[in-house]
């Protein structure tokens, strides 16, 4: 997650003990990701660091930067696939909160005895969710 801090290949270098040049092969290979600035410096976000630590660690390792490469594409590829999940459960949230409202008038006409039948015929997980929507519904 990028912290919107943005870094210049000296001061990237500086930070992750690593040399410019360095910082330099790895774009070009695809391993970091730079963006242009209007006047052509690349900048890179706080998660280069991580990145150039996580390949440094990764070539102690004698792991090969092609390796790394899909390492690094894997992960990134799992992280916008949780990201997918979440944005879908947070739609699938916004429906069942559309639902809900729905629901409110036709709690709020039902007796006491008829909330509580309904509450005893939801399953464990909902019933819950019943007895808070019971109780603004009075």
């Amino acid at each position: 997650m990028s912290l919107g801090i943005e870094y210049r290949i000296g001061e990237l270098a500086e930070i992750a003990q690593v040399s410019k040049r360095t910082i330099d092969y790895y774009t070009k290979l695809g391993l970091l990701e730079a963006k242009r600035s209007v006047s052509n410096y690349r900048y890179y976000s706080t998660e280069a660091i991580e990145t150039l630590r996580f390949i440094e660690h990764c070539k102690k390792m004698r792991i090969s930067l092609e390796e790394i490469k899909d390492l690094l594409q894997t992960n990134y590829n799992q992280k916008n696939c949780v990201f997918e999940q979440i944005q879908q459960i947070s739609n699938q949230i916004i429906e069942l909160e559309a639902k809900l409202a729905q629901l409110v008038p036709v709690i709020s006409s039902m007796n006491e005895c008829e909330k509580n039948a309904l509450v005893d015929s939801l399953s464990h997980h909902t019933s819950p969710l019943f007895q808070t929507l019971k109780h603004f519904v009075k």
